[in-house]
């Protein structure tokens, strides 16, 4: 599938035409909006075939430029005695919510599907 930047080829339908040549601009879910070498756009529900990645669109980011930083984030601080006995209360009573009687057990994916024992 296609993503944002890439170029893209839509072949002729006619014999001797040159195929149609685009930038991706937009994706949603298999929705592509395709900006045309002659400037116009156009959304595409594209199928098997249809459309052919052809490269992506050079960036104006330099190769020798080092990346952008990201801003450093503090260290986190360890929660204090009473939100971990909290947490620890959490989770004891959702790993007893299974144990208790009448509690629903999962259903297995293969509702009715047993082996056969040979």
């Amino acid at each position: 599938m296609a993503a944002v930047g890439d170029r893209v080829q839509v072949p002729s339908k006619r014999v001797g035409q040159l195929p149609r040549e685009g930038v991706v601009t937009g994706v949603s879910g298999g929705l592509l909006r395709v900006t045309w070498s002659s400037g116009e756009e156009s959304t595409i529900s594209p199928s098997m075939g249809s459309l052919m990645v052809v490269g992506r669109v050079k960036t104006g980011v330099k190769k020798g430029s080092a990346p952008a930083k990201a801003p450093s984030k503090k260290a986190a601080k360890a929660p204090s005695k009473k939100a971990a006995k909290a947490l620890a209360k959490k989770t004891a009573a959702q790993s007893d919510k299974g144990k208790r009687a009448g509690a629903a057990k999962p259903s297995s994916k293969r509702s009715g599907a047993h082996k056969r024992s040979r």
